[in-house]
């Protein structure tokens, strides 16, 4: 058996092939619960907004950004009215999803912020947009901690593995095998040529 290390060329070459294999192996599996993911996020969205308590504030909101809508064109005192309820009622929403940003670790950028000057408010798509990205990411998060998920968690400790391996000091050809038979595991498809072993040069 060769006691040559692998050369940092190899080592770059292998650490490259490794991460592609699995990440298309990875995306294969996540193209098969994609439907599932979208579907169960569909159904969560009415409960996750109700848990949130923001359902009837959002009710309100709508409410007031309607009537300054139609406003708009032509009451500019009644404009400037309806745009401070537009504020009001919106802070409310604002400073609830500020609230539940820190508990669900929320980006505090994301959350859509209320412009003063605008001339017709969209904040009603922009917040549903919002909560619906906060409403699927937690629940793909919930279900690759499910069983279903497992095996993407499995994919992901093998191909730490098989990397810490690959930047390991062990001897190139037992590194390569080592990372063969992490392979076969995935049922992942690389194979390694024993020419490749045996043209290893020193690291």
């Amino acid at each position: 058996m060769s006691n040559k290390q692998i050369s940092k060329d190899n080592r770059e070459y292998w650490s490259n092939k490794l991460s592609r294999k699995f990440r298309e192996k990875k995306s294969t599996i996540e193209s098969l619960h994609q439907a599932e993911i979208n579907e169960t996020t569909q159904k969560n969205f009415p409960t996750f907004i109700k848990r949130l308590g923001v359902e009837k504030d959002i009710e309100k909101y709508l409410k007031v950004e309607k009537e300054f809508n139609d406003y708009s064109k032509n009451y500019e005192k009644r404009l400037e009215e309806k745009r401070e309820q537009v504020k009001k009622f919106y802070q409310v929403i604002s400073n609830k999803l500020n609230n539940w940003a820190e508990t669900r670790n929320w980006d505090l950028y994301d959350i859509p912020s209320y412009e003063y000057d605008k001339k017709i408010y969209d904040l009603k798509d922009r917040i549903d947009n919002f909560l619906r990205s906060q409403c699927k990411l937690e629940t793909k998060k919930a279900f690759y901690n499910s069983k279903k998920g497992k095996e993407l968690q499995v994919l992901d400790e093998l191909e730490e593995k098989a990397t810490d391996l690959l930047h390991s000091d062990m001897i190139g050809t037992e590194v390569l095998k080592q990372i063969s038979l992490i392979a076969k595991q995935t049922q992942i498809n690389m194979t390694i040529p024993s020419e490749t072993v045996k043209a290893l040069p020193n690291g």
